[in-house]
């Protein structure tokens, strides 16, 4: 199981890499727009990979659940991939304006959630994955 785990973590994780390279090339002007197919192939794959994180991961747990539900850096680790979901069901939605728009043409308002979501994406995989080296996998 630890083996599909981190599979899923390094397919996902490069996944995430490069939708975050597209994602700062968009905002910083080098593309002027994001292909729609693209975006919404990646968001899959990352969507899928996340759930077979949580799947592994729930059921290499389920041999020690009483320990870990007792580990803070567990609850800690369980904390960032709260934040991952959340921000998987929104930057579904919001992504799509890196597709029909330029950066530079949204608004302040209309670009602190893309700003917001690209923090909690950074924070939140960081952290996982740091709290899951912590814990030993």
């Amino acid at each position: 199981m630890i083996i599909l785990h981190i599979l899923a973590i390094s397919v996902t994780g490069l996944t995430v890499l490069y939708s975050d390279e597209q994602g700062l090339m968009w905002m910083l002007g080098k593309k002027e727009l994001l292909d729609a197919k693209r975006i919404e192939l990646l968001h899959t794959i990352v969507s899928i990979g996340l759930a077979l994180v949580i799947l592994t991961g729930g059921l290499m747990a389920l041999r020690g659940l009483t320990y870990y539900l007792q580990n803070p850096v567990f609850l800690i680790k369980m904390g960032f991939v709260f934040v991952l979901i959340v921000n998987g069901l929104f930057i579904g939605k919001i992504a799509s304006l890196a597709t029909t728009r330029s950066f530079a043409s949204l608004t302040s308002r209309e670009r602190l959630p893309l700003l917001v979501s690209g923090a909690a994406s950074v924070m939140g995989w960081a952290g996982a994955l740091l709290a899951g080296l912590l814990l030993g996998g």
